[in-house]
């Protein structure tokens, strides 16, 4: 009796402290919840990102339309980890448990935010692995400064 006590008690404060982890504090005035796309961000004056395919694992007939779709694929890598870099990550992790045993784990995650201005440093292969090397001036990024007021 006295473990449901104590599990229940867990559980509240495990999803209070999410909660407060979604919001940030304003000037010591309360809480306010943070905006999916406020850039996250530090000072910095280039950001690069690189993304990585498989070609072997891609569709096609021939190697020359994996290696497209090779290319194709780095290329959004790095962009979604372009994204990842300026406004941060969604992470949703469920776990259940039955009897004091693990029985589902699952960790989602999620990037959402616009990417303009970034330009390919580098677009190559090694091996079986095609990668991508994107790079973002932001002291030179109009749209950048105007988010963010760099």
């Amino acid at each position: 009796m006295q473990l449901g006590f104590y599990l229940k008690v867990a559980l509240v404060l495990s999803f209070s402290t999410t909660l407060m982890s979604c919001t940030k504090l304003n000037n010591g005035e309360g809480l306010i919840s943070m905006s999916e796309t406020t850039p996250v961000v530090e000072k910095k004056e280039k950001l690069v990102s690189l993304g990585y395919a498989s070609i072997s694992a891609q569709r096609g007939s021939t190697f020359d339309l994996q290696m497209l779709n090779a290319i194709k694929v780095s290329k959004l890598e790095a962009y979604k980890e372009m994204a990842e870099q300026l406004f941060g990550v969604l992470v949703k992790a469920e776990n259940n448990i039955d009897g004091a045993q693990l029985q589902n784990d699952t960790l989602k995650s999620r990037v959402r935010g616009l990417v303009r201005g970034a330009k390919v440093l580098r677009s190559y292969h090694e091996g079986d692995v095609y990668i991508t090397e994107l790079e973002l001036d932001l002291q030179n990024s109009p749209f950048f400064s105007s988010v963010t007021g760099y």
